[in-house]
């Protein structure tokens, strides 16, 4: 032990720590300060530094050690000798965990630093002795943190087979669920958000309209661009991803379902946002591995150019669709023939008088009669009542399999996975059924490209100046939006050049009779 006029000589650190801080105000580390701060007083300590991990627990997930910036600070100071003592409400503040204790006793033993706790004497680990009662202290710290976390299992898991929610951060959807006024009272059940759930349906629909007819749908690139356009956050309060919105439109819990590890555990108290069909349906789109394009996880590499994938070539006998490519820095893109190099078209112009031969189209009178979708009549099939019974019934059936395989020493685990096999390709093969119907039926009620174009002002702009009306065009709609009504309205052709120029083309023009508009519909 330091002697009196050696303890007031010292310089110490403080160290506080708070598990969980829901509020953000920090108000538990600041009453940790505040004690450490009056027993450095009294002490006669003098304070050259706080370090501070708000809301961090140190307890690790899986058996790994918690991730404490402040705390890997702190021994850092210690190792360098740039303090002497450390101050601390109690000694769970520094660990929880024995394996934790080991580096703390490793510099202590080096550095001979004072340990000082604020509800409790000096922690002494410079002797055996001391460090003997450390040990059996953090033993002992373990024991209850494990003990602990398997009574909070076997509550998660109760809560999962009733259908409650136990907690965790707000879920888009749903309204924030307030913490419990007292320790046994039962979880409250989750509300459904109105705004944030139309918005849910709304995209949800989108994406299976999509995967249905790309003319009808939205990517999740398309929602994520407009959701952030008309700032509406996330939970967080940031901006829409496509793998946050993903993860939405993934989650059980819209369809009315607990989610455990990501997966769909059952029923859940909570009303639904979207039928459980849907979801099922929205599920399979979007796992569909041929929707990984690149490395979001879906469809992030959108098209930058109007035709590119919807121009054709014409060129007698190809018929091949154009993609840009091949331009060098500082040179305009151009569109080239997927098939072979015969044929290389600079895209801005043949996007430009092909948008603006679009525009004047629209502002027609008959244009929306004339562009008008046929309404086909409904097909009888299966209800998704009887998709959705079909498909608990084979849910059912492969969970009962498993029971009786696990329960029965003498089965024969190949014919275990023979007949889990053939279930589970029923199931997949009902889910199919459901995707599609979903996905047609999400087609079927989606407006189209057409429908909200605001026609009256596109044509009032157009008659005071084309332009104007063709700026304005491509600033109201988004190039997702105008590739669509493209493939509605019209087939376009890029024909191959001609000898010279054209009289009438100025150099570098474009041609007119080298694009070739077909005009779909009733025109």
């Amino acid at each position: 032990m330091a002697t009196n006029q050696t303890e007031r000589q010292l310089r110490a650190v403080i160290y506080t720590r708070i598990s969980h801080d829901p509020s953000g105000k920090a108000e538990g580390v600041t009453r940790q300060q505040e004690a450490c701060r009056k027993l450095a007083a009294e002490l006669g300590w003098r304070i050259v530094g706080v370090k501070t991990d708000d809301d961090r627990t140190a307890i690790g997930k899986s058996g790994d050690r918690a991730r404490r910036p402040a705390y890997a600070e702190l021994l850092d100071m210690l190792s360098a000798r740039e303090v002497d003592a450390v101050l601390v409400w109690h000694t769970d503040r520094l660990y929880r965990q024995a394996r934790d204790l080991e580096p703390l006793i490793d510099i202590v033993e080096r550095t001979h630093v004072v340990i000082r706790p604020v509800k409790q004497g000096e922690l002494d680990l410079a002797t055996a002795s001391g460090r003997m009662v450390a040990r059996i202290l953090a033993s002992v710290s373990t024991h209850e943190v494990e003990h602990a976390v398997e009574r909070m299992k076997a509550k998660h898991e109760a809560n999962r087979r009733a259908g409650i929610n136990h907690g965790g951060p707000r879920t888009f959807g749903f309204r924030a669920v307030k913490p419990k006024a007292v320790k046994d009272q039962a979880p409250q059940v989750p509300k459904v958000d109105p705004r944030e759930a139309a918005l849910i349906r709304e995209a949800a629909n989108a994406v299976l309209a999509y995967a249905a007819d790309p003319a009808t749908g939205r990517t999740l690139t398309g929602i994520c661009r407009d959701w952030n356009e008309r700032k509406i956050p996330t939970p967080r309060g940031k901006a829409w991803t496509i793998q946050s919105l993903r993860g939405v439109l993934l989650s059980p819990r819209i369809a009315g379902r607990i989610a455990h590890k990501g997966e769909d555990a059952g029923p859940a108290q909570w009303d639904a946002i979207v039928d459980y069909d849907v979801w099922l349906a929205l599920r399979n789109v979007l796992k569909d591995p041929s929707r990984r394009r690149g490395s979001g996880g879906d469809d992030d590499r959108q098209p930058k150019y109007l035709g590119s994938g919807l121009y054709r070539c014409g060129r007698d006998g190809c018929g091949a669709v154009v993609r840009p490519g091949g331009a060098r820095a500082g040179q305009r893109q151009q569109y080239r023939c997927t098939s072979s190099a015969h044929l290389i078209r600079t895209a801005e112009p043949v996007d430009d008088f092909v948008e603006r031969v679009i525009v004047a189209r629209l502002c027609r009178e008959d244009a929306r009669a004339a562009f008008s979708a046929p309404v086909e009549a409904p097909q009888a099939g299966v209800s998704a009542e009887d998709l959705n019974a079909r498909h608990a019934t084979l849910t059912a059936r492969l969970e009962a399999l498993a029971e009786t395989f696990a329960e029965d020493d003498e089965a024969d685990p190949m014919e275990y996975r023979t007949a889990s096999r053939k279930i589970k390709e029923r199931i997949a093969a009902v889910e199919q059924e459901i995707t599609e119907a979903a996905a047609a039926a999400a087609s079927a009620a989606a407006p189209g490209p057409l429908d909200s174009i605001d026609l009256p002002e596109l044509v009032r702009r157009h008659e005071a100046d084309s332009d104007d009306a063709l700026v304005w065009w491509r600033q109201r709609y988004p190039l997702e939006r105008r590739r669509k009504i493209l493939t509605l309205l019209a087939e376009v052709t890029l024909m191959p050049g001609r000898r010279g120029r054209p009289l009438g083309v100025a150099a570098g023009g474009l041609d007119p009779a080298s694009v070739r508009i077909d005009w779909k519909g009733n025109c």
